[in-house]
């Protein structure tokens, strides 16, 4: 028997955290129920998928991301750096978990530029609670294997480690030590993991980076193959919150441009969404 609906929220840096944000804000402004029997997120969709599975208010957190970043840094990938993702892709030759390891391996040969002590204060600042909703599921990939996992209540593990883990990007934040193996940020293979809602009668995708590289399928190759199944929605940036997001989706100034492009996408979508939902 199928289950009944599921919400699938990506990745996309500090950028993609603020334009999902926006996106829901939307959706709700327009009169939208987003609850779930389950929510999935990856590296940015875990901190705003955490935020929505525990009945967080989205529109004050829509206007968190209006005011000045006092907790981010801003970060940027080198082109040395951007060159070993891409050597990651090739080395894993469309596989995900031999693509998974390829990207641990780059994790161990950088040094981050977040320390560890850093990048924890920024996971509980951003975290809207450290208490696992029922509903919640926090990807994350293991540094060694390259498998994904997806975390829920039950795993033992706490919240703001798992979710620091999901998007410990390498060679920006540091990789998260826990239950004996070393993990990295899940949306590196796949930034959106949609098939993770397989099985699922309804399922909303939130995707800030929709495209796929090196062999992997990207976010809209995953949905159409989802709908042989089930009804899927998906939503990623448009024209203008392309523009908004820039060129670096780490820089925290564009946060307040990026909600407010995400939330009138979200008004824009809110009628395909209301009628998946039914």
């Amino acid at each position: 028997m199928k289950r009944s609906s599921a919400i699938v929220l990506g990745g996309g840096g500090v950028t993609g955290i603020a334009w999902e944000i926006g996106v829901l804000a939307g959706l709700l402004e327009a009169g939208v129920d987003l609850e779930a029997d389950a929510v999935f997120g990856t590296s940015a969709g875990s901190f705003v998928g955490t935020a929505l599975a525990a009945g967080a208010d989205i529109e004050q957190l829509y206007a968190t991301q209006q005011a000045p970043a006092v907790d981010e840094s801003v970060t940027a990938a080198s082109s040395e750096l951007t060159a070993a993702w891409g050597g990651a892709f090739l080395q894993g030759r469309g596989n995900p978990e031999q693509v998974g390891a390829a990207f641990g391996a780059v994790a161990r040969r950088f040094t981050p530029q977040v320390s560890v002590e850093e990048r924890r204060r920024t996971v509980l600042a951003r975290l809207h609670t450290t208490q696992w909703p029922a509903t919640l599921h926090v990807t994350a990939t293991d540094a060694d294997t390259g498998v994904l996992t997806a975390f829920d209540h039950t795993c033992g593990h706490p919240l703001a480690e798992v979710v620091s883990a999901s998007g410990a990007v390498p060679g920006i934040s540091p990789m998260v030590l826990f239950g004996g193996r070393t993990w990295i940020d899940a949306g590196m293979v796949s930034a959106a993991n949609a098939r993770l809602a397989d099985g699922y009668e309804r399922v909303l995708v939130i995707a800030p980076m929709p495209n796929g590289h090196g062999g992997i399928p990207s976010a809209h190759q995953d949905v159409e193959a989802m709908r042989a199944t089930s009804r899927v929605e998906l939503i990623t940036p448009d024209e203008q919150s392309v523009e908004a997001i820039g060129p670096n989706p780490y820089d925290p100034a564009r946060r307040g441009p990026v909600a407010a492009a995400g939330r009138t996408q979200g008004r824009s979508a809110a009628a395909a969404v209301a009628d998946l939902w039914r």
